[in-house]
């Protein structure tokens, strides 16, 4: 039996049809298929079912999937433990966070951390998909989240605010806002949340148009002149153009996590002792001191 088919295999019930578990892979379609009948020879048993929209489990493939998860666990975590018993302060460090955090406001800690350790050949994944870190899929994690996850192990950078943002051309086109009958919000992220926000604002009765999952969509669409945006007070504080309209408001806190395996890993100690040493810097761009609100 080949570890790597029980990995094809392990993939292929997580995602629920061949061609979903190729593409997390990064293969072929034909490379999971050929993979999995191979695992099934092995058994002299089918695992999966197929049908037209995907497969399930066979009771074979049932009765495997928790001896091969288990098998998953214990490799990996021996991976871990190897590579958390390195010293050296070379080699490749994964770090993932949101894309507007990178853009707005951790590029210039990355950049000096990436010139203080020229020999740790920095990877920065700008995305919001949870990574596994108990899967290697990254070393470090910067996230937004009130529950970080229990079996890592991490440090609150801070509390990220947010506030209401507009040009001072838009204002004056449309303002005093608490009377306009034509500025506008600029949707963006989770519709239940900008609408509680929106309602408990000074600027209630102003509607909202379009919604952009994207936090530099909508950055754009404000300094455009679209209307007036809620958004993180990192990302509003730092584009000249915009006005502050609101006091911050609280949104999430800001962790920086690892695997507690890769404690003792150099790279990854030093990462994070860097970006903890600079939390200053972080907590007053998180939580909106740096710039007043307009009077």
């Amino acid at each position: 039996m080949n570890w790597d088919d029980l990995r094809l295999f392990l993939a292929a019930a997580d995602a629920g049809s061949m061609r979903a578990a190729a593409k997390v892979l990064r293969v072929s379609h034909t490379t999971i298929s050929r993979r999995i009948e191979s695992l099934e020879s092995d058994f002299e048993t089918r695992l999966f079912e197929r049908r037209s929209d995907g497969f399930e489990l066979t009771p074979a493939g049932v009765a495997l999937l928790p001896v091969a998860q288990s098998m998953e666990n214990n490799l990996l975590g021996v991976e871990r433990q190897v590579r958390g018993a390195d010293k050296e302060l070379a080699g490749t460090l994964m770090v993932t966070l949101p894309d507007m955090f990178a853009m707005y406001l951790m590029g210039p800690i990355l950049f000096e951390f990436m010139e203080a350790y020229p020999s740790i050949d920095l990877e920065v994944n700008e995305s919001w998909s949870v990574f596994d870190l108990s899967k290697r899929e990254a070393d470090v994690a910067i996230r937004f989240t009130n529950n970080p996850p229990e079996h890592l192990i991490g440090r609150q950078l801070g509390i990220f605010h947010e506030a209401a943002y507009g040009t001072e051309a838009y204002l004056r086109e449309h303002g005093p806002l608490e009377t306009s009958q034509t500025a506008r919000w600029v949707g963006y992220g989770e519709a239940a949340h900008r609408e509680r926000w929106v309602a408990s604002s000074a600027f209630p009765h102003l509607p909202t148009v379009g919604r952009f999952d994207h936090v530099p969509m909508q950055v754009e669409a404000v300094k455009a002149g679209f209307g007036i945006g809620l958004m993180p007070c990192f990302a509003g504080d730092a584009v000249p153009e915009f006005v502050r309209l609101t006091d911050p408001s609280p949104r999430l806190d800001v962790w920086l996590l690892s695997h507690r395996d890769l404690r003792a890993t150099a790279r990854v100690s030093a990462f994070r002792q860097f970006v903890i040493e600079r939390r200053g810097y972080l907590k007053t761009r998180l939580d909106g001191t740096l710039k007043p609100p307009i009077q």
